[in-house]
């Protein structure tokens, strides 16, 4: 939606800090200078305007995980006090592995688009629609799930 999202290049299950210093910042734009978005559609983007859109998805990222660990501490916290029966902990279970899911899709979505051979468009370089589609579907039921 913002079309930040191919601004990180790469994905670690813990998450990774925010730039730090010039040096930082300027190795996560070299990594994001050699895709073809940047290439074809952001050549002459500055370092002030990529740290914008990084922000952005790092956010985003943050932000999942953080529901993810509020969600996980109170699951565990009401199973050791026993106060779920097991179809409720089993159901309560389930939301959080689509939400875990819903992180995975999310990075599958964005590698359609950092890579050459993997766009839907070439003269357009952006993640898959059917991928975009299958991480907004799975938001959707995650949603509804709940």
């Amino acid at each position: 939606l913002t079309r930040s999202g191919l601004s990180m290049t790469d994905w670690d299950f813990r998450g990774k800090a925010l730039p730090r210093n010039k040096e930082e910042w300027e190795t996560e734009f070299a990594k994001y200078r050699g895709t073809p978005e940047f290439q074809k559609v952001h050549a002459l983007m500055t370092l002030d305007e990529f740290k914008f859109i990084y922000f952005n998805e790092w956010f985003h990222r943050w932000a999942g995980r953080g529901i993810g660990m509020v969600f996980a501490g109170g699951l565990t916290y009401f199973f050791a006090r026993r106060a779920f029966k097991l179809p409720m902990f089993a159901r309560l279970g389930m939301l959080f592995a689509l939400g875990g899911g819903q992180g995975l899709i999310g990075w599958w979505m964005v590698r359609s688009g950092l890579k050459e051979e993997t766009l839907v468009n070439k003269k357009d370089p952006r993640v898959s629609p059917y991928r975009l589609a299958t991480h907004l579907t799975m938001a959707t039921a995650l949603y509804a799930a709940v």
